[in-house]
């Protein structure tokens, strides 16, 4: 499987990528964009999950597999556009999926094999936060809960919706949610603003602290740290929200691409 530089795996599409990101102005909170990209990457799990489930159909796979496949999760190599103005362009997927050393679009033909490539290429453009809390997630397990889940679609034998339902509820949901308190818990490790006290009674109310967390913020280290957990709070609220990409009708669609 090739390294190195990342890659534009369908032109067309990344120009209607650029212009929905880049030109097409977003009027929305940092709190907002912070779910969304954790809903974005939700959904994204779940399409990818049911590209697995027509990896696994012998009918569709143009290639083969080991009865125990190899599925591991490493650095991006597709991105539809780069970020400008002080901004990242942020994956939606915590990585690249290969199975048995081999990118999973080549497993497939047509449509499908097309758009399994696509999803390991959207990005959002976001400030440097989202880009270091989602590297301490993936650094905690992230991507481990991704290629795991994409291992279960692989193996398992029953009906494939719901194959591809019990694998983003009982493997990427905790793994997920686990990966992100871990890294929680190592930002927390590092200095970080002191918490609100309010006053009680005739001060109720009150920050009693505010100028010694107003000195703590004017720290840039501490400040990125605050940010970064408030971002890793947020992806763990988006995990409570079922992707529609999960729907009954999500997943037929993905099943019912044509073979070639």
């Amino acid at each position: 499987m090739g390294k190195g530089r990342r890659t534009v795996p369908d032109r067309a599409e990344a120009k209607i990528e650029r212009f929905r990101h880049k030109i097409v102005q977003r009027l929305s909170s940092d709190q907002r964009r912070a779910k969304n990209h954790g809903l974005a990457r939700n959904g994204r799990v779940a399409e990818t999950l049911c590209f697995m489930a027509l990896i696994r159909d012998p009918a569709r796979r143009k290639r083969p597999i080991l009865p125990v496949p190899n599925v591991s999760c490493t650095a991006a190599v597709r991105q539809f556009f780069r970020a400008d103005d002080g901004e990242q362009a942020a994956h939606l997927l915590p990585g690249q999926i290969s199975i048995d050393g081999a990118f999973p679009w080549l497993f497939l033909a047509g449509p499908a094999a097309r758009q399994l490539e696509n999803l390991f290429g959207y990005v959002e453009p976001l400030r440097a936060d989202y880009n270091k809390a989602d590297s301490a997630a993936e650094a905690n397990g992230l991507t481990d809960a991704f290629a795991d889940a994409c291992r279960r679609v692989l193996t398992s034998k029953g009906e494939p919706a719901a194959d591809i339902v019990a694998a983003y509820e009982q493997v990427w949901q905790p793994g997920a949610l686990a990966a992100f308190a871990a890294a929680e818990a190592q930002k927390r490790s590092k200095p970080t603003p002191p918490p609100l006290e309010r006053g009680v009674g005739l001060e109720y109310g009150m920050i009693l602290n505010f100028e010694e967390r107003m000195a703590a913020f004017e720290d840039d280290s501490i400040w990125a740290t605050y940010e970064q957990l408030s971002i890793l709070g947020y992806y763990k609220a988006a995990m409570d929200e079922t992707p529609r990409q999960l729907q009954l009708r999500a997943i037929r669609e993905i099943l019912a691409l044509p073979p070639a």
